[in-house]
């Protein structure tokens, strides 16, 4: 990943200026809107130029979350993530930026190294999103031509592999591969290798992630686990249905948008599935099985 591309919006000159200074001395581009009007014109003038979006929430002729709003309905920019910077502090408040799309968050006044991890978290999400749909652009699939097949994969290169097929099979791929992508590697890392939430913080925060996980892989109580992946098509949805070997999770906690978790470096990728992907997510039983729906438009 390259230097990441952030907009600034803000009204305050000098928390444009202080932001502008903590991102470029910590390696990423800026540049900068004093209100959401002026955002909105810069984005759509060039709807892939920026990776994160950083953005007060209160401001004159359009606040952040108007812009948030019109963000999400714009099919060029509704992958964008977005930072959403408050001096708003109640929980409410909170819920209501998360539930329009804002997984990201910063409370004034800002803390220098939070603002640096949140807004790289976000940077790196975004790429990692990008490079789903990149090579899903070089995937072929022959499933738009099935109605019924299953599945099953062991490693995360199988899991990238059979998650680019089958999102192929759906009419918007490339925002599908995003949240099919997130619940198929749940089930891995979380299900069959038993990654728990607190371990896999300190994995991404020390860039040991991808190591654990095919560590883990190669020990004896896990080397016969696979993921099973059923595939359904009717004429009015494709369905999607994931299960796992492992013990299972609380999955209503990470279900709903939740504040506590709001400045964590994981932790959106069931929510982002369920509220920008999936038309219907329910899991099953302890939580090692979860049925993903598409509904297709005739």
């Amino acid at each position: 990943m390259g230097s990441p591309r952030v907009l600034i919006v803000d009204d305050d000159p000098a928390n444009l200026a202080a932001l502008t200074k903590i991102l470029v001395k910590n390696g990423m581009e800026t540049a900068t809107a004093e209100d959401g009007l002026e955002a909105l014109a810069m984005l759509r003038a060039d709807p892939g130029h920026f990776n994160v979006l950083l953005l007060d929430r209160m401001m004159p002729r359009m606040d952040g979350l108007e812009l948030l709003r019109r963000i999400k309905h714009s099919a060029g920019l509704r992958s964008l993530p977005v930072v959403l910077q408050t001096a708003l502090t109640s929980g409410e408040e909170i819920m209501e930026g998360l539930l329009a799309g804002a997984y990201y968050y910063l409370t004034k006044p800002l803390n220098k190294n939070m603002v640096v991890a949140v807004v790289r978290t976000a940077a790196e999400d975004q790429a990692r999103r990008a490079i789903l749909c990149a090579e899903l652009e070089r995937a072929y699939s022959a499933l738009p031509m099935m109605d019924q097949g299953s599945f099953r994969y062991q490693t995360l290169t199988q899991c990238h592999e059979l998650t680019n097929l089958l999102a192929k099979a759906c009419p918007e791929s490339d925002r599908t591969v995003v949240g099919l992508s997130e619940l198929m590697i749940n089930a891995l890392e979380h299900g069959n290798l038993g990654i728990s939430y607190l371990e896999k913080t300190e994995l991404v925060t020390s860039h040991g992630w991808r190591a654990e996980v095919e560590r883990r892989q190669q020990l004896p109580e896990n080397v016969n686990k696979w993921v099973k992946v059923g595939f359904t098509r009717t004429a009015s949805r494709i369905r999607f249905e994931i299960e796992d070997q492992g013990a299972g999770f609380n999955w209503r906690q990470y279900i709903v948008p939740s504040p506590a978790r709001i400045f964590d470096n994981h932790g959106r990728g069931i929510l982002l599935a369920k509220m920008d992907v999936f038309d219907q997510i329910e899991y099953q039983g302890n939580g090692n099985r979860v049925v993903a729906d598409v509904m297709v438009v005739a």
